[in-house]
C-alpha cells in the first residue's frame, strides 16, 4: 500500500466551476457546492493552472487528435504540460487520452514489495 504522501494535483483553474456547479446540479443546493468551491481553491496541494496560450494549444492538438471534449481536452493538456499522471473514472479519458484510473495508478506507484516504485507520477 501508498504511505501517506504529499503529491502534487494538477489542473486547469476551470476544475473550480466544473466541480461546483456540477455538486449544485446533483445536489440542487448551492450551499454544500459553494463550500466545496471554497475547500478547492484553499487546497495547498492543488495547482490550478490557468487557461494561456500554451494551454489552450495543448488541448486542442490532443482534443482534435483524440477525438475528445473540451474540458477533457484540457485535463490531458495539463497533464501533458506538468509531465504528470492523467487520473480518471471516465472511461473515454482512458481509452482516447492514456488516463488511468485511480485504482490503475494506484497499483502502478507499488513494487512487488508493496513498496513505493519510482516510476509514477503525481
Amino acid at each position: 500500500m501508498i504511505s501517506r504522501q504529499k503529491l502534487a494535483l494538477h489542473g486547469p483553474a476551470i476544475v473550480v466551476l466544473e466541480v461546483t456547479c456540477a455538486l449544485a446540479r446533483r445536489l440542487r443546493r448551492v450551499g454544500p457546492a459553494d463550500e466545496a468551491a471554497r475547500w478547492l481553491r484553499a487546497y495547498p496541494a492543488l495547482q490550478l493552472h490557468p487557461i494561456d496560450e500554451g494551454l489552450l494549444d495543448q488541448a486542442l492538438t490532443l482534443g482534435s487528435e483524440r477525438g475528445l471534449r473540451g474540458m477533457d481536452a484540457l485535463y490531458a493538456a495539463t497533464a501533458v504540460l506538468m509531465d504528470a499522471s492523467l487520473i480518471s473514472w471516465d472511461s473515454e479519458l482512458i481509452q482516447r487520452a492514456g488516463a488511468l484510473s485511480p485504482i490503475d495508478w494506484i497499483a502502478s506507484q507499488t513494487d512487488s514489495d508493496g513498496g513505493r516504485s519510482d516510476k509514477g507520477k503525481s
